[in-house]
Protein backbone atom coordinates (compact mmCIF):
# COMPACT_ATOMS: atom_id res chain seq x y z
CA UNK A 1 0.00 0.00 0.00
CA UNK A 2 1.10 3.54 -1.20
CA UNK A 3 2.06 5.62 2.27
CA UNK A 4 -0.09 8.95 1.55
CA UNK A 5 2.09 11.97 3.08
CA UNK A 6 3.12 15.49 2.10
CA UNK A 7 6.12 14.60 0.81
CA UNK A 8 4.76 11.67 -1.14
CA UNK A 9 2.09 13.34 -3.03
CA UNK A 10 4.41 16.62 -3.77
CA UNK A 11 6.80 13.75 -5.31
CA UNK A 12 4.19 12.91 -7.01
CA UNK A 13 2.87 15.95 -8.50
CA UNK A 14 6.80 17.25 -9.75
CA UNK A 15 6.96 13.20 -11.42
CA UNK A 16 3.39 14.56 -13.19
CA UNK A 17 4.56 17.96 -13.86
CA UNK A 18 8.15 16.77 -15.34
CA UNK A 19 6.19 14.38 -17.69
CA UNK A 20 4.44 18.41 -19.08
CA UNK A 21 7.54 20.09 -18.98
CA UNK A 22 9.24 17.39 -21.22
CA UNK A 23 6.72 17.18 -23.71
CA UNK A 24 5.54 21.01 -23.63
CA UNK A 25 7.59 23.12 -21.58
CA UNK A 26 7.66 24.70 -18.10
CA UNK A 27 4.93 27.49 -18.97
CA UNK A 28 2.59 24.94 -20.33
CA UNK A 29 2.63 22.32 -16.85
CA UNK A 30 2.05 25.34 -15.12
CA UNK A 31 -0.99 25.75 -16.58
CA UNK A 32 -1.81 22.07 -16.96
CA UNK A 33 -1.04 20.84 -13.57
CA UNK A 34 -3.46 23.96 -11.78
CA UNK A 35 -6.26 21.96 -11.36
CA UNK A 36 -4.57 19.15 -9.75
CA UNK A 37 -3.08 21.30 -7.39
CA UNK A 38 -6.08 23.45 -6.55
CA UNK A 39 -8.33 20.31 -5.82
CA UNK A 40 -5.07 18.60 -3.47
CA UNK A 41 -4.48 21.82 -2.09
CA UNK A 42 -7.84 23.13 -0.96
CA UNK A 43 -8.51 19.47 0.66
CA UNK A 44 -10.86 17.99 -1.82
CA UNK A 45 -8.98 14.87 -2.64
CA UNK A 46 -9.57 12.35 -0.27
CA UNK A 47 -6.85 9.56 0.97
CA UNK A 48 -8.14 7.48 -1.34
CA UNK A 49 -8.18 9.69 -4.31
CA UNK A 50 -4.49 10.23 -3.44
CA UNK A 51 -3.44 6.93 -3.12
CA UNK A 52 -5.18 6.40 -6.60
CA UNK A 53 -2.94 9.32 -8.35
CA UNK A 54 0.09 8.39 -6.52
CA UNK A 55 0.11 4.57 -7.86
CA UNK A 56 -1.06 5.86 -11.53
CA UNK A 57 1.48 5.99 -14.36
CA UNK A 58 2.14 10.09 -13.90
CA UNK A 59 2.28 10.12 -18.38
CA UNK A 60 -1.24 9.23 -18.26
CA UNK A 61 -2.81 11.63 -15.39
CA UNK A 62 -0.34 14.29 -16.99
CA UNK A 63 -2.65 13.34 -20.84
CA UNK A 64 -6.06 13.69 -18.76
CA UNK A 65 -4.47 17.44 -17.42
CA UNK A 66 -3.15 18.67 -20.49
CA UNK A 67 -6.51 18.03 -22.40
CA UNK A 68 -7.87 21.17 -20.78
CA UNK A 69 -11.40 22.10 -20.00
CA UNK A 70 -12.33 24.08 -17.04
CA UNK A 71 -10.80 22.69 -13.77
CA UNK A 72 -13.82 20.88 -13.00
CA UNK A 73 -14.29 19.11 -16.15
CA UNK A 74 -9.79 18.23 -15.35
CA UNK A 75 -10.82 17.06 -12.23
CA UNK A 76 -13.85 14.89 -13.33
CA UNK A 77 -11.89 13.06 -16.11
CA UNK A 78 -9.16 12.13 -13.47
CA UNK A 79 -11.53 10.80 -11.32
CA UNK A 80 -12.77 8.63 -14.06
CA UNK A 81 -9.52 7.68 -15.21
CA UNK A 82 -8.51 6.43 -11.99
CA UNK A 83 -12.26 4.65 -11.06
CA UNK A 84 -12.89 6.70 -8.05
Amino acid sequence: MVSVDRLSVENGLYAIQRRIIDKYGYSQSVEDIYPLNWYIGTGRASVEFLRLLLTAKPFMIARKLHEGGSVQEVVDRIRTYLGY
